[in-house]
């Protein structure tokens, strides 16, 4: 169980977060130095470590108040990290959030639209981008992005071992460029996360012996269903009907995972210096999760970053942020500059995790798409869409069947669950978020068509 003063403080982080204006602050607890002032390129590179759980929302966790799911290490890590209250899924289902994560694109642009399914070849991920500056890189858990051209090996990664899609207990993981189960896959044991973060943690450990850089993504398959907890983690829940149980028990066994991985970080004193990014892929998928979310676009999932050399004390923040601005933001931490690369959607953070971001800088946009060739004409015009500019949410909804095309507006920082439509009132501001959406779905739309593609192979 919490100790009483965590739980004091989790309980003032959860109650002050509301009121909180566009800019991050920190709860009113603990005294700790203030953040440096600069992040941009560090004397000692950070390592680096994407996180990724699998279909969990953004109240899935005992930090954000959900009262019933254990997750002492995910609410640990909440006390010395900056917590991201509006952190948006790139799209509405697994795959394009996570092609999103790695490039910092609106899937898209990469003629990702579906549930699953390759990215398409061209696209340079944080992996690549990092290797040019001496990082040694590594992707463990589920990948769903290609097992051809973009297979992980082929992006960026050095050392894999995968599942193409959603895994449970007792996976066995593909190895390198194999995808063949008679190919001397790696056989796991127990709880699916904490196999998992054991394959990562012999990879660090010996990074960390070398004294070399490294970025490492993990990729849960929990809590995904179905819902197959380890009984260690469902017994945590005797009291609950059976479907609560074994969700909750996969989010905590989750859990443990990221707290053997901090642990260990800690272990080998490489902890102060490392980025340690935690997301889901995309929105929730059950009530308690904060709503069911998945399948929709422009929704929230959980995120915060810890980073004790730069995060000194814990930070809370209403400002949007959105998978593609892991991308952008790690570019901009170590000063990479890539001579060829494609649009990116997402901004940088750096600011705000120094403290000095009072609002975001760059509007977020949301496509759905659909099953479309590339010739298709503006695919972007027959899609539902969302264009989310300070505390302003705008949603397009197309005609379906007996109800027709909508358009709403909401304050997502007064309005937390969109409630009350704004667009009447204030038609003004939709006219202006239109025009902007408008020249960004040109892009998006000359990105589908294949123009990146063809400029980086001039």
């Amino acid at each position: 169980m919490l100790s009483s003063s965590l739980c004091t403080f989790l309980a003032v982080l959860f109650a002050v977060g509301l009121g909180m204006n566009t800019q991050a602050k920190e709860p009113a607890a603990k005294e700790a130095p203030q953040a440096v002032d600069t992040i941009a390129k560090p004397k000692l590179k950070p390592n680096i470590i994407f996180v990724v759980a699998d279909d969990m929302g953004w109240q899935d966790t005992g930090f954000s108040g959900n009262q019933v799911v254990k997750t002492p290490h995910l609410d640990s890590m909440a006390t010395s990290a900056l917590w991201f209250d509006n952190f948006y899924s790139a799209h509405a289902t697994c795959s394009p959030g996570r092609m999103a994560i790695l490039t910092g694109r609106t899937p898209l642009r990469a003629r990702m639209v579906t549930t699953v399914g390759p990215m398409q070849e061209g696209e340079i991920t944080v992996a690549a981008a990092l290797k040019t500056t001496g990082y040694e890189t590594a992707h463990f858990g589920k990948w769903g992005l290609g097992r051809e051209a973009t297979h992980p090996t082929k992006v960026g990664f050095d050392e894999v071992i995968w599942s193409k899609g959603h895994y449970n207990n007792g996976v066995e993981f593909f190895v390198g460029d194999s995808d063949k189960r008679d190919e001397k896959p790696v056989k796991t044991e127990g709880e699916s996360s904490i196999a998992t973060v054991k394959l990562a943690i012999d990879f660090i450990q010996k990074r960390a012996k070398r004294k070399q850089p490294f970025f490492v993504q993990v990729s849960f398959g929990s809590p995904h269903g179905p819902h197959i907890p380890h009984e260690d983690f469902s017994k945590l829940y005797p009291d609950l009907q059976e479907s609560d149980r074994n969700y909750y028990g996969e989010i905590s066994g989750l859990d443990a995972a990221v707290g053997n991985l901090r642990k260990e970080l800690r272990r080998l004193k490489i902890e102060d210096n490392t980025i340690l990014w935690f997301v889901s892929d995309n929105g929730g998928i059950r009530e308690g999760s904060g709503g069911k979310s998945k399948g929709q676009i422009g929704v929230r999932t959980t995120g915060m970053l810890e980073w004790p050399n730069k995060i000194t004390k814990p930070m809370r923040t209403i400002v949007p942020v959105s998978h593609m601005d892991m991308y952008p933001t790690v570019l901009d931490i170590l000063g990479i500059t890539l001579e060829h690369q494609p649009v990116i959607d997402g901004t940088s953070i750096v600011k705000l995790i120094e403290g000095k971001m009072k609002q975001r800088n760059k509007p977020i946009g949301f496509i759905r798409g659909g099953k479309v060739a590339p010739e298709t004409p503006n695919i972007c015009k027959t899609s539902d869409a969302v264009w989310i500019d300070g505390k302003y949410k705008l949603r397009l909804t197309q005609a379906k069947k007996n109800k027709p095309q909508r358009t709403t507006l909401h304050d997502i920082f007064a309005d937390l669950t969109e409630q009350k439509n704004l667009a009447d009132q204030q038609p003004e501001k939709v006219q202006e978020m239109l025009k902007a959406f408008g020249v960004w779905q040109k892009s998006v739309h000359a990105s589908f068509a294949g123009k990146d593609y063809e400029r980086n192979n001039n």
